[in-house]
């Protein structure tokens, strides 16, 4: 296990550790909203594929919120939008030497998914419980924006409100994550759980749809994190089925 990091958006740390042989094809692992590189299931995710012969990388997003400990930066996570996470990887990216795969949870499956069309390093895509789209407007997000100055999502798990700043909004409206799916002509493999609490199963059907050519896997009676919590209480049965399908995907593409 090898921690470092790289300078993304505005200079900021892009924290990662990378499992697995050093000289073996990397994947990065892209967290979702209210995710970190540590959150349950990510750290056992990357010693599975590191296992199975994988340089697998966990990352923090610079402006995910998480410094030093569980979301203790939420004026960092204010700033957080789409465009930021692109450029995060853009630095990623660059630090790796040579093709690379690229999984992404939730909303790290729609990053994934948009910075693979438009780079032809990435030699193969996997998504988890994937988004379709990176715009979300709640009815009354014009009316916080205007009282508060944010957006605020709570967070089940920590009792937070975590705020969603304007720019998020609008960067989100700037990205077409079915436009770079259909762009995207390298492997793909969707995977959903159909009782996904957090985002809609049809998800995956959306981006099947529009990618050229993609496998699909969905996982009958499976949440959003595959049965996985924070913190981690081991794999479930709907994770490894998901992670051996992972697993077997880039070695296929990538080795």
């Amino acid at each position: 296990m090898h921690t470092f990091s790289v300078a993304g958006s505005d200079g900021r740390a892009v924290r990662a550790v990378a499992h697995g042989p050093e000289d073996a094809p990397a994947v990065l692992i892209a967290h979702g909203f209210k995710g970190f590189k540590d959150w349950g299931m990510f750290p056992w995710m990357a010693e599975r594929l590191g296992a199975a012969g994988l340089r697998a990388i966990r990352f923090d997003f610079s402006h995910n919120g998480v410094e030093e400990t569980d979301f203790d930066r939420l004026d960092l996570f204010l700033l957080d939008t789409p465009t930021r996470h692109q450029e995060d990887l853009r630095a990623l990216a660059d630090a790796i030497e040579g093709p690379f795969g690229l999984l992404g949870h939730s909303r790290g499956g729609g990053d994934a998914i948009l910075f693979a069309a438009g780079e032809p390093r990435v030699q193969a895509v996997a998504t988890l419980a994937a988004v379709a789209t990176t715009v979300f407007e709640p009815p009354d997000w014009e009316d916080q924006l205007r009282g508060q100055g944010y957006y605020g999502m709570p967070n089940a798990r920590t009792k937070q409100l975590m705020p969603i700043g304007r720019h998020a909004f609008e960067s989100g409206r700037a990205w077409s994550i079915e436009d770079a799916a259909r762009e995207l002509d390298r492997p793909v493999l969707l995977i959903h759980g159909t009782a996904d609490e957090s985002v809609a199963p049809g998800s995956m059907d959306q981006l099947a749809a529009w990618c050229k050519s993609a496998e699909t896997l969905p996982i009958e009676g499976a949440g959003h994190t595959f049965g996985a919590v924070h913190p981690f209480q081991g794999s479930t049965a709907d994770l490894e089925t998901a992670l051996d399908r992972v697993a077997t995907f880039f070695q296929a593409h990538l080795m």
